[in-house]
């Protein structure tokens, strides 16, 4: 499934523990805001960051995103991500385990999550 590309290791996806990197906040009633910082460098964060009105980048996330979200705790795998979803948004969410799996690969490349299997071995 693309996470893996670059390295070519014998871990099942399903199996897997996402956690969240960032932050969060509710907009609205469930949705949620993903706080991403505007910069990770030490420079930026002393001498830019403190003229800025916000240190954060919002990544609006709709309702099966946030949904998502929520659930990502560093405990729940992969495959019970997968049922939470089809339980709470049935046909909605068809073909469930594509569109998850696909969802988490993008939250992993833009550094949102991250999987303790892959950290645990590098």
């Amino acid at each position: 499934m693309g996470l893996f590309k670059k390295n070519k290791r014998n871990l099942n996806y399903l199996e897997m523990h996402p956690f969240r990197r960032y932050e969060f906040e509710f907009r609205g009633n469930e949705l949620v805001d993903v706080l991403v910082p505007r910069f990770t460098s030490k420079f930026a964060a002393k001498y830019i960051l403190p003229r800025m009105k916000n240190p954060y980048i919002r990544a609006n996330l709709d309702e099966l995103g946030s949904y998502l979200w929520l659930n990502i705790d560093g405990e729940t795998s992969v495959s019970i991500l997968i049922d939470k979803m089809v339980e709470r948004f049935s046909d909605r969410v068809e073909p469930a385990t594509e569109r998850v799996l696909l969802f988490l690969t993008q939250l992993y490349r833009a550094g949102f999550i991250g999987f303790y299997e892959l950290t645990k071995r590098s």
